[in-house]
């Protein structure tokens, strides 16, 4: 789930100026909260349809823990930490609107799909790293609060 960008969105708050350069990887769901009853469906992204990647436990990538990404309807794994066969530890490719139980792997059916999302994969995951690295140290505490706050703190 979304959290930061739908709590922003419903505080009506935007990040801090030393931020928002920095990689956003979300999108608020509020509009979902909004329409729950109407079927609402989330648009494509510039980028094409909703991705997102995973990665399990640490910042290292373990075929032993597993990974994966999800590009619309086809879903991208490599490795796992509940299935020991061989197999299960080699690139999978599911499409996920006719085998949502991700019982047949299509990779050798469909290796450029499967080569795609392991590059778009791998851009996530330098995107977090990176974010990881640099982005989530604020070096100037007082650029991430509210005029407000830092008004209030200066009477003090």
């Amino acid at each position: 789930m979304d959290f930061l960008p739908t709590i922003m969105e419903v505080l009506n708050v935007e990040r801090p100026l030393e931020q928002r350069s920095w990689a956003f990887d979300g999108r608020s769901i509020l509009p979902l909260l909004r329409n729950a009853t109407t079927g609402f469906k989330w648009a494509d992204t510039e980028e094409g349809p909703r991705s997102v990647g995973y990665q399990f436990y640490d910042t290292t990538l373990n075929k032993s823990k597993g990974w994966g990404y999800r590009f619309g309807r086809w879903k991208y794994v490599e490795g796992s930490m509940s299935c020991l066969h061989p197999d299960c530890q080699k690139p999978q490719l599911y499409d996920l609107d006719s085998d949502i139980g991700e019982r047949v792997d299509l990779s050798s059916k469909y290796p450029d799909i499967l080569e795609d999302l392991q590059l778009k994969f791998q851009k996530w995951h330098e995107s977090v790293m990176k974010s990881r690295r640099e982005e989530s140290k604020c070096r100037k505490t007082e650029l991430m609060l509210p005029q407000s706050l830092i008004s209030m703190s200066e009477k003090e």
